[in-house]
């Protein structure tokens, strides 16, 4: 893609990392990817939210009927996640989660000028890099921390609801796709179909070597399936609670584990 300075200025200011491009700005602290060989694109909570939505059935109606179902307000700022493909979706709809600047919205202010992105100074070269540094600190500290505040949240139309852990959110995923493809599937596999996480109170090798020794391993068969059903409910309460809320375009957010 081509990068316009409005683009790039932008990218800078998602409060959580955005899904990564070639030629995007650089993030000091990378997330975790959802899972080992996940695309740079996907290693991001925007992905994921794009993702839930499209999980909500009454969204889907209302993207069947071009807004005119039970969400047509937020259908006006997420539009049809079932029209394409996520890059399509992500590039018309970004906006909407971090700082996009109007050159309308730009002031002169002293020796700098404020908008919607930030702060932009002009440091005269003929000083040392010391004085110029110092120079930019002492008008960036007169910026009160409420006039920061006041703008983030007027100019950020949608903010994750909780800081987001990218391996959860696609383990919940998993969980909830396979329990509707497979819904008469008894719990603890739907944990092996879908490949989930799971820590076991009894490992496979214990398990056989035990059982080569003809002792009886029923029990802890029965309490290695007991954890795989528990990891399974436990993820679909989560997902179930992520879709019903990202229509009312909060997301990830949940009442209870």
């Amino acid at each position: 893609m081509t990068w316009t300075e409005r683009d790039l200025a932008a990218y800078r200011n998602f409060p959580y990392a955005p899904p990564h491009y070639p030629g995007a700005p650089y993030r000091a602290r990378l997330p975790q990817p959802p899972y080992d060989g996940a695309e740079e694109w996907k290693c991001s909570v925007y992905y994921y939210w794009w993702e839930y939505l499209r999980r909500n059935e009454e969204y889907r109606e209302t993207c069947r009927l071009d807004g005119e179902g039970k969400h047509p307000v937020l259908y006006r700022w997420f539009g049809n996640v079932h029209g394409g493909d996520f890059h399509d979706w992500w590039w018309s709809r970004y906006h909407l989660f971090t700082f996009r600047s109007e050159a309308i919205n730009i002031a002169r202010n002293g020796k700098g000028y404020l908008e919607s992105e930030g702060v932009f100074l002009h440091v005269g070269y003929a000083r040392s890099k010391s004085e110029m540094i110092a120079s930019a600190r002492e008008q960036i500290m007169k910026i009160s921390q409420k006039e920061i505040t006041d703008e983030l949240r007027r100019t950020i139309r949608f903010k994750p609801a909780a800081r987001p852990v990218l391996r959860s959110l696609h383990q919940h995923l998993l969980a909830w796709d396979a329990r509707l493809e497979h819904p008469n599937a008894d719990d603890a596999d739907i944990c092996d179909i879908a490949d989930l996480d799971v820590s076991l109170p009894y490992s496979l090798e214990e398990i056989a070597s035990l059982r080569a020794d003809g002792l009886k391993v029923t029990d802890l068969e029965k309490a290695n399936r007991r954890a795989k059903q528990l990891t399974v409910q436990r993820h679909l309460r989560i997902a179930t609670q992520y879709i019903d809320n990202v229509v009312l375009g909060e997301f990830p957010k949940r009442d209870r584990r």
